[in-house]
């Protein structure tokens, strides 16, 4: 008995000195100092997230479809009725050209019997032989001829009236229609696509070279430090220089998510892409003009049939085949390999394989084909795929250019949503943005359906695309709704990582 109390007492205080050595990594706070053991549990967190965004938002997009639906709806029967007015008044024109045709038959008939009655008198004998007939005095042919000018005039004129509606309801046919093709629904599941997509890719470039990233060797140029920090910003350049990233590849992953957002982004944010820089700067600034002050029907049906008309123009590749991606998109699909080189390079990969073009594009050429593919397919939806509302996609841009969200640089969390969120400090600049975001700009109030709160909880804003203050225009002014965040990571994950 002795022997079996020994034995337990020979056990229990390892027992013991497991627990207090896990307490001595816990500070006075409560908050574990060895918060870098979280970091796997922390991504496998956020590899899942993607998957349970969906269940999350699925009953809350299903009422703004159904609102939306009503709206369309209601609109429609706008139009309808607005169709019947017209139709009702080319009816009313064809009846009263009808009435000026019958008077100006009725004219022409007593001109041609003024015509018979004016004709010279036959000889006297002939007259003798025939009966006396008498005959009521014939009208003033000046007056017939007043009368029939008039009449005329007015045919020609009310025939000129029923052009004129004609040509207009065809015009309205085409310009006041808000029948979408894509649905918001399908624009979101769309780009939650393309953010898996991207994932993805930078998931299985960082893992298949997370073995041969050799901190000790240095192939960093200056020309891939110039591409990276406009592209990615300089905080995350200098954090892919310094840091090891042979036993956790976190960063070169994020890394490889920020450049495919800045790379295809280009794709979102231009009028169309391809068209020379100035010429799309001055068609997106007129659009933006016109959905301020004209119909918003009447400025997205302009922004679809200048968008589908300008892609005819853009060049092709001589030995391209019929149908393929213009030749913008194939330079831009080699711009994207050249970032994805110089991210591998600056993060100390060693691999022949990761370090030179042709073995990287056989690897991961098709993967970037089809990321530009899915971004092209949305930016194409978005600008003639939807009449009822404008879609953006959105995302911030840390780096030294960027077109609308070069100054947003602060996390804010109404409009973007936190990679390590609950983890490190919120009060902190955007390091880089790792996945796509969508907002609405449309014009009045959103509909909350069935009084609930607006997308994702975000409060509209009068602002429109360039967030600056909307003027009042036909319809209202203009606010913009957060559908789907943009999700960055902050300059605070340094603390983390």
């Amino acid at each position: 008995m002795n022997s079996l109390w020994t034995l337990l007492d020979w056990i229990l205080p390892s027992v013991r000195l497991s627990d207090d050595l896990e307490d001595r990594y816990l500070t006075d706070d409560g908050y574990s100092v060895a918060s870098t053991l979280a970091a796997p549990r922390i991504r496998g967190q956020y590899s899942h997230e993607l998957r349970r965004d969906w269940t999350r938002e699925r009953d809350r997009e299903r009422e703004l479809d159904r609102e939306r639906a009503r709206i369309a709806i209601e609109d429609r029967e706008k139009e309808r009725q607005r169709a019947q007015l017209l139709e009702r008044d080319n009816a009313a024109l064809q009846q009263r050209i009808a009435a000026l045709e019958r008077d100006l038959q009725s004219a022409r008939q007593s001109l041609a019997t003024f015509s018979v009655l004016s004709s010279p008198a036959p000889p006297t004998n002939a007259l003798s032989a025939q009966p006396r007939i008498y005959h009521t005095p014939s009208p003033n042919p000046v007056d017939l001829r007043t009368s029939y000018d008039s009449l005329l005039s007015s045919y020609k004129m009310a025939h000129r009236a029923l052009q004129e509606r004609t040509e207009e309801v065809a015009s309205l046919k085409t310009f006041l229609s808000k029948t979408d093709e894509w649905s918001g629904a399908q624009l979101l599941q769309a780009l939650r696509d393309l953010n898996a997509e991207i994932v993805q890719l930078a998931a299985s470039a960082a893992e298949e070279f997370a073995s041969a990233l050799d901190r000790r060797v240095d192939l960093v140029r200056q020309s891939d430090r110039e591409l990276l920090s406009s592209a990615i910003g300089p905080v995350m350049t200098n954090l892919l220089v310094t840091r090891d990233h042979s036993t956790d590849p976190t960063l070169v992953q994020f890394a490889i998510q920020a450049w495919e957002v800045f790379c295809v982004g280009r794709i979102m944010n231009a009028f169309c892409f391809g068209l020379p820089y100035d010429i799309d700067q001055f068609l997106g600034n007129l659009f933006e003009q016109m959905n301020r002050t004209e119909p918003q029907a009447a400025a997205s049906r302009w922004r679809a049939l200048t968008n589908s008309h300008s892609r005819r123009f853009l060049p092709q590749r001589p030995d391209a085949p019929p149908n393929s991606p213009s030749a913008p998109i194939f330079q831009l699909n080699d711009t994207n390999l050249r970032g994805l080189l110089a991210i591998l390079a600056l993060s100390g990969c060693t691999d022949s394989r990761g370090v030179h073009r042709d073995p990287l594009r056989s690897r991961f050429g098709a993967a970037l084909a089809r990321i530009s593919e899915r971004a092209e397919i949305i930016a194409r939806a978005v600008r003639e795929g939807v009449m009822s509302n404008v879609f953006e996609v959105t995302w911030v841009n840390p780096g030294n250019v960027g077109r609308k969200d070069k100054d947003e640089r602060w996390f804010d969390w109404a409009a973007m949503e936190n990679v390590y969120a609950g983890h490190g400090s919120e009060r902190s600049k955007v390091l880089c943005t790792v996945e796509f975001g969508l907002v609405c700009i449309r014009h009045g109030s959103w509909p909350e359906a069935n009084g609930g709160p607006k997308p994702n909880g975000s409060a509209s804003t009068g602002v429109n695309g360039n967030g600056v203050a909307a003027n009042g225009g036909p319809e209202g002014p203009l606010t913009r709704s957060v559908l789907l965040k943009p999700r960055v990571l902050l300059e605070s994950v340094m603390d983390i990582l």
